[in-house]
């Protein structure tokens, strides 16, 4: 097979992949803390980005373990095709490394940049996937900090591939995906991580990570409500065992921020109708 932007693109359409961009490594837009492709690997030329999208009926489902379990299946597919194309480039004498859909990430207690001791341990990844897929001309990173695509809106996952291939980039094409004056993921949001088109990580991480809503204390007047927030959750849930299969399964506890959204053109015919009306331009 000849190595070029067609052919690996045709290669990861036939794997089940729904869209692909190919960004330039040595322009990639980046989040920040910045993480470059080029930190990864020096030699990289070109950032291969893949996006798989959820089952509308898991995101609409009852329960956010069985969006859940969809959620695992689509970075399994990424990963899959994430390690065939980067042995398919090794093999052409190509080095690349494959950036899975999911964990490990980068755990930091301590600021990388400053070395001051952070309030609440942030985890990064090692390549931010939906800035890639930005720079690639595949998206834009709506209000909710979630990428949003035409096609599919906040409903995919991301998955790549860092490599020395000099591959043929897609334009960086400037979006404008978020509707104006919509609000809805703002309003969604249960726990105020999300206001005035800013987005908090904090609350928005406790929150989609443990189910609670409130952060560790901090300040000798907030025990009170925090205490009393554990003692409701651990008289209605068995947060041991909780955590243990979030540790196997990988389980979230909030996605409203993606349900409300109204961006995307594949959903339109199946989405609900009353969620057809929500993120009309205000009057």
């Amino acid at each position: 097979m000849k190595i070029n932007a067609r052919s690996i693109k045709k290669f990861l359409h036939d794997e089940g992949i729904d869209m692909v961009g190919i960004a330039d490594a040595a322009t990639l837009i980046c989040a920040k803390p910045p993480r470059p492709a080029t930190a990864l690997m020096p030699s990289a030329r070109s950032v291969i980005v893949m996006a798989v999208a959820h089952s509308m009926g898991a995101v609409r489902a009852p329960h956010i373990r069985l969006w859940t379990r969809n959620k695992m299946q689509t970075s399994r597919l990424l990963d899959s095709a994430a390690e065939k194309v980067s042995r398919l480039l090794e093999r052409s004498g190509y080095l690349a490394l494959p950036v899975s859909a999911d964990k490990p990430v980068e755990i930091h207690r301590f600021d990388p940049d400053t070395g001051e001791k952070l309030a609440y341990t942030k985890v990064i990844g090692h390549l931010s996937l939906k800035h890639a897929a930005v720079s690639a001309g595949m998206g834009q990173i709506g209000r909710s900090n979630l990428l949003l695509t035409e096609r599919f809106g906040p409903h995919q996952r991301l998955g790549g591939i860092i490599t020395e291939a000099k591959l043929e980039p897609d334009p960086f094409r400037d979006l404008r995906l978020c509707i104006d004056s919509c609000d809805t993921c703002e309003t969604a949001c249960p726990v105020g991580a999300l206001r005035n088109g800013k987005y908090s990580v904090d609350p928005c991480f406790n929150y989609w990570t443990y189910g609670f809503d409130r952060l560790p204390p901090r300040k000798l007047r907030e025990w009170p409500g925090y205490m009393r927030m554990l003692m409701r959750h651990l008289k209605y849930r068995d947060i041991i065992i909780e955590y243990g299969q979030t540790m196997i399964t990988d389980v979230d506890f909030c996605i409203e921020c993606m349900k409300a959204c109204p961006v995307g053109s594949e959903w339109k015919k199946i989405r609900p109708a009353a969620e057809k009306q929500i993120g009309r331009k205000k009057p």
